[in-house]
């Protein structure tokens, strides 16, 4: 019974590993992504692989996107807190969308404070999970350009932490 069992693992491991080279392109549609930091603690680990997609679907607070440190010449995933139209801050540790203190159920550490920021149309405001460890978001980079970001659909792998955002 475990040879059967072992050949599927195999199969499938080997039928992911495929589809992550497949997939791997510069095309400006999609991509595959391996975490390689922990600025996105609990949620996404560290040699976890992603799948983002342009979507025509809104952008919305809580979502996760990758987008290019164009500074560093990297991608960068990250959690969208502001979005366009809104001004937001952060004091005591709390992050505020203009003036009012919004849930965070996503943030793993207190929020350093920052200065108010008016997030402008076609711009996103992102911040890491663990707020601590997050580097490359919208507090040193200022808000991203929202056509420049891929949502994340998928975390394909590791296998038994496949997870759908929808």
């Amino acid at each position: 019974m475990l040879k059967p069992l072992k050949r599927i693992i195999n199969f499938k491991t080997a039928i992911l590993v495929f589809l992550y080279i497949v997939l791997k392109n510069d095309n400006q549609s999609f991509t595959t992504y391996e975490i390689k930091e922990e600025s996105m603690l609990p949620e996404l680990l560290p040699e976890d692989y992603i799948f983002a997609l342009k979507t025509k679907d809104e952008i919305k607070r809580g979502d996760i996107v990758v987008f290019k440190n164009e500074e560093k010449g990297i991608d960068v995933v990250k959690r969208v807190i502001g979005l366009p139209g809104e001004v937001i801050s952060s004091s005591d540790g709390n992050i505020l969308i203009n003036d009012a203190t919004i849930s965070d159920p996503w943030a793993r550490t207190m929020t350093d404070d920052f200065i108010k920021y008016e997030i402008k149309e076609n711009e996103l405001f992102v911040l890491g999970d663990d707020r601590k460890l997050s580097t490359s978001d919208s507090r040193t980079l200022g808000a991203i350009d929202s056509d420049k970001c891929l949502k994340v659909k998928y975390r394909y792998w590791p296998f038994q932490r496949i997870k759908s955002y929808e």
